[in-house]
């Protein structure tokens, strides 16, 4: 998949439509080209739901979360290589944080002393991206979260 249409999920994401239920999150993410699978759904912790969804073509994995029925985060995986350090996957990433960067202003890194994951603070909502460079894998993930239900449902699950 191009980081362009990464992007271009990530903008409508960020514009927080999906917010108003899992009903609405599941038909955006519909629009955006993702399908439904909702015969796997996890219940992580009371009132904590994640539920797989069917990702558009060229992303390998996408999840809904939710507390007690409102969204909190969607996250994907949108390139991937079996080797670490893998230069497409390294360049997959650069590309979709200067596409992302272009859409949404400069990020700001999650923990200073470490160059990924990158964030950025749009309203109440959270978009980030993160290069994971294994011993054995490189993937690139991304999510967007409603930064307040987020936090309530990391408390409620401790």
């Amino acid at each position: 998949m191009s980081m362009e249409r990464v992007v271009a999920i990530v903008s409508s994401l960020s514009k927080g439509r999906w917010l108003v239920s899992e009903e609405a999150a599941l038909d955006e993410l519909q629009l955006l080209g993702f399908g439904n699978a909702a015969e796997t759904v996890v219940e992580l912790s009371s009132g904590v739901r994640q539920r797989r969804v069917d990702p558009v073509s060229g992303i390998e994995h996408a999840s809904l979360s939710s507390l007690y029925g409102e969204p909190t985060s969607i996250f994907f995986f949108v390139a991937s290589a079996p080797e670490p350090a893998s230069a497409s996957t390294t360049g997959a990433y650069e590309e979709l944080v200067a596409g992302l960067s272009e859409e949404l202003g400069s990020p700001e890194r999650v923990w200073v002393e470490q160059p990924s994951p990158l964030r950025w603070r749009t309203g109440e909502l959270d978009v980030g991206v993160q290069l994971f460079d294994r011993r054995d894998t490189s993937v690139v993930m991304v999510w967007v979260e409603h930064r307040t239900r987020s936090q309530t449902a990391e408390n409620s699950a401790r």
